[in-house]
């Protein structure tokens, strides 16, 4: 009688990743992992509401009708090795009321990264919308040459742009306001909603809404004039995202609030990601 072979078995009770038969990865209840060193932009733009509902599901309510734009350029991340990526994100800032969850924070419409490693972790582990592109540098040091802001970066895909966002007038955030930046760290819950689809056919296999809270710590700030400038997408040049960029450019800009950026450090309260119910 031949010797049957020894196959791979899913334990329900491990954590595994794909690609899953190579073994599970361990869980830490409360596992924050850290990003050391980061320079972020954030751009807050004033919409209507009533557009910007088309994308937002309706188990979240809208507080303000605002998008918020983030381009972050994170080093030194300790679950990286010390390696690096950067970020464009875009939020609404919204309010959860479930049947046992009642919070605020921001709604994830979508996350850009330049490194395949976060994309997966972040879709696979806790559901938010990271798709990839091309995402430069914070170019600096160049204002009064050539006409050039104080700070300007932008994103692509295949060598086309799809998005600009630049910082002017660049002012220091002194005294007791940056002592009251510095002193009180940073909390955000970062709300998403996790969506699989079936295979091979309509419907979902997965779909809900779920908490990934994040933080930081500043340790220094300034605020100025900028711009975020979306540029809308043909299908050939962004296949499969043109349909959010031009979503997104089509948004109605009402008003703007003063551009901030930040130097300090950032946290991924990984082992705290949960459902909403």
């Amino acid at each position: 009688m031949q010797r049957r072979r020894p196959c791979f078995r899913f334990d329900d009770t491990k954590t595994y990743r794909m690609p899953a038969t190579f073994g599970d990865l361990p869980f830490v209840p409360d596992t924050t992992v850290h990003m050391r060193d980061t320079v972020g932009l954030s751009f807050t733009c004033t919409t209507e509401e009533d557009r910007l509902a088309r994308y937002v599901p309706d188990a979240f309510e809208i507080l303000r009708p605002e998008v918020v734009i983030g381009f972050v350029q994170m080093r030194e991340i300790d679950w990286m090795a010390g390696g690096r990526y950067n970020v464009v994100m875009v939020d609404v800032p919204v309010r959860y009321t479930g049947k046992r969850d009642r919070l605020e924070g921001n709604f994830n419409l979508v996350t850009w990264e330049n490194r395949t490693t976060p994309i997966l972790a972040g879709r696979d582990d806790a559901g938010v919308p990271k798709i990839f592109a091309d995402i430069q540098d914070l170019h600096s040091g160049a204002a009064g040459y050539l006409d050039a802001p104080d700070y300007f970066t932008n994103a692509s895909y295949d060598g086309n742009t799809f998005v600009r966002m630049e910082m002017s007038g660049a002012r220091p955030i002194e005294g007791e306001q940056l002592a009251a930046l510095r002193t009180s760290p940073v909390a955000i819950n970062v709300l998403s909603w996790r969506y699989l689809p079936n295979v091979a056919g309509p419907g979902a296999a997965v779909s809900y809404p779920v908490l990934f809270p994040q933080g930081g710590e500043v340790r220094d700030a300034w605020i100025g004039s900028g711009s975020v400038e979306w540029i809308r997408q043909k299908p050939w040049q962004n296949p499969t995202q043109h349909h959010i960029i031009n979503a997104l450019a089509d948004l109605p800009v009402i008003g703007t609030a003063q551009v901030m950026m930040t130097k300090g450090s950032a946290f991924l309260k990984s082992g705290q990601a949960r459902v909403l119910e």
